[in-house]
């Protein structure tokens, strides 16, 4: 059966800590994961067309929407000042038990435009650059 968006958290743990801490509800939240690039392996002896798989690009990182909130936003923008590789994860479900995605990165984030009688949001990315690539976490 198909489930809801709700409940869809970002979760952070700093170098050191032992625990994942929630750090805000998600509004909106990109692929976690794709196809990786083809890399062709055609080899001229045989004449047969081969292709092999290389990485997957990530861009410049996983990007989050989420609505602004001063005490939210200024918890990210102390991760982003630290300018450290933390762990972070996408936890699907209150407890993540309808799936978790972990990766490192380093965060980035900034408040949206806004217009007339609109909510406030704010956007945030969060690298894949640490030695932890995004995968999937069983329990």
């Amino acid at each position: 059966m198909a489930k809801c968006t709700n409940k869809t958290f970002i979760m952070h743990k700093a170098a050191g800590d032992s625990d994942f801490a929630k750090l805000v509800d998600i509004t909106e939240y990109p692929d976690l994961g794709g196809e990786k690039e083809k890399l062709d392996a055609t080899t001229l002896s045989d004449g047969k067309k081969r292709s092999i798989n290389g990485i997957e690009d990530m861009g410049d990182g996983l990007a989050f929407k989420s609505w602004y909130e001063k005490k939210d936003y200024e918890k990210l923008l102390a991760i982003q000042e630290a300018g450290t590789v933390d762990t972070y994860q996408v936890w699907f479900g209150e407890n993540g038990e309808d799936g978790i995605w972990e990766w490192e990165g380093a965060m980035s984030v900034y408040p949206n435009s806004g217009g007339t009688n609109a909510v406030r949001e704010m956007s945030f990315s969060i690298t894949d650059e640490g030695e932890e690539e995004l995968h999937y976490v069983t329990r």
